[in-house]
């Protein structure tokens, strides 16, 4: 894919990722709430649905995901991605 990654959040929140480290950042940088603690990839409390595109991971993790799954704070994406993040 060529051009600026879009970022579809819960199904009504769009922008274009804006090269920020993390999918966690780029979400922090268009002021939607998304849950976190660590910032490392060791808590899993940023835990989200992929329901489309690819990410890259730029840091390791230690938690379990299933395939669908991804930690906002430890990736990014590669191409135009539509995420669920939980509500708590």
């Amino acid at each position: 894919m060529s051009g600026i990654p879009r970022i579809k959040v819960n199904n009504y929140h769009t922008f274009f990722y804006q090269y920020e480290f993390s999918l966690l950042d780029a979400l922090e940088s268009q002021n939607i709430p998304a849950p976190y603690n660590c910032r490392g990839g060791y808590c899993g409390c940023c835990k989200a649905r992929l329901l489309d595109g690819e990410v890259e991971y730029v840091q390791d993790s230690l938690v379990d995901l299933k395939d669908d799954e991804i930690l906002t704070c430890s990736c990014r994406p590669v191409t135009h991605i539509e995420v669920e993040l939980t509500e708590d």
